[in-house]
């Protein structure tokens, strides 16, 4: 499970900085996407050099390019956490592994 701070770090504009681990890599868009998607910061591997570069890296686009920031905020807040269309995308899942016929050559 990947919890839920960063969720709730996104609904409220506060960029988030993850480890680009399991469930952080699906509920945070990293910059590297362009900041027309991003929705925070993923940092690989976990270590501090790494985190003191993505922070940096943060500060500096919050600083020089506020715009572009502000940009990824208003990503950030209108991201969709809503479970039921979770659910329906799980169970969809679900149903082609069951009922769809295997494909053979």
């Amino acid at each position: 499970p990947c919890g839920l701070p960063q969720m709730y770090s996104q609904r409220y504009g506060t960029l988030p900085v993850v480890h680009a681990t399991g469930g952080l890599v699906d509920s945070v868009k990293d910059i590297s996407v362009g900041t027309e998607t991003a929705t925070g910061f993923h940092m690989t591997p976990l270590s501090p050099e790494k985190m003191q570069e993505v922070l940096y890296r943060a500060a500096e686009l919050y600083v020089k390019q506020p715009a572009e920031f502000r940009k990824m905020q208003r990503n950030a807040m209108n991201e969709d956490f809503y479970w039921p269309q979770a659910m329906d995308e799980y169970e969809k899942a679900i149903d082609t592994t069951l009922y769809d016929p295997p494909v053979t050559q």
